[in-house]
């Protein structure tokens, strides 16, 4: 069981494909006592994973607190982040403070695409400085790659590349265009597309040593299955199920 926080709207990047439309807080964002008595409740209900995302969860300056407390209520703290805010200090205060897992988006191994789609100069190098800083602190961490037309054919060399730095996972999302991604829906991938790419992706999946798995395509479990590619996901989509 699963859950995902959107701990805050704040962030320090521009993404043009983000579904929070992040930027600034808004004002019913939860404060540090009512995040954790949400946490306490979570935990109560059976949950497992505790997912803090945003906008930019470290963003928030209560972070280490409330993944401190949603540790000490047995649950498994993980993130989605830009990573660009990973110094070596923030890398070890999660660990200290029970964090278990980093995802780090990286959508090109070109810094300048990665970057423009992102919406800030240099945001690629802070990400790899981000995630090296996990590595000296010992804090797991994957990657996470949103798939648009212009990206497409480097979505199998980000696996390889996540494999090559250590990541135990690589995370690929289809987008979803709410949000900003409604003004770049039409880089959306067609149907036929799609699939060529999942079947890419699946085969992919099979040659490295890392978990690979799309996200927002539920039909790559019947991709799988037509390839004849053992994977260990049974249902493509979670939501509302475990989710």
């Amino acid at each position: 069981m699963i859950v995902s926080w959107m701990t805050t709207n704040r962030c320090n990047l521009k993404c043009e494909h983000c579904y929070q439309d992040a930027a600034e807080c808004d004002s019913r964002e939860l404060t540090t006592a009512e995040g954790k008595a949400m946490i306490e409740q979570i935990a109560r209900a059976g949950f497992k994973i505790m997912i803090f995302s945003g906008g930019e969860p470290l963003m928030r300056d209560d972070i280490f607190e409330l993944v401190a407390h949603a540790a000490a209520q047995g649950l498994r703290p993980v993130f989605g982040s830009n990573g660009t805010l990973i110094t070596d200090e923030v890398a070890r205060k999660l660990k200290e403070a029970g964090a278990c897992s980093m995802g780090i988006s990286i959508d090109s191994l070109d810094a300048a695409k990665h970057d423009a789609f992102r919406g800030v100069a240099g945001a690629h190098a802070d990400t790899l400085a981000g995630i090296e800083a996990c590595k000296r602190a010992g804090l797991d961490f994957q990657i996470h790659t949103t798939v648009v037309d212009w990206n497409r054919d480097e979505v199998c060399d980000i696996t390889d590349f996540a494999q090559s730095i250590g990541a135990v996972n690589h995370s690929i999302f289809f987008l979803i265009p709410v949000g900003r991604g409604k003004y770049i829906e039409e880089t959306s991938l067609k149907v036929l597309e799609n699939e060529a790419l999942l079947q890419d992706i699946m085969r992919k999946a099979a040659e490295v040593d890392i978990d690979v798995k799309p996200t927002c395509a539920p039909q790559f479990t019947r991709v799988a299955d037509q390839l004849g590619i053992p994977t260990r996901y049974t249902r493509g989509c979670l939501a509302g199920l475990t989710y």
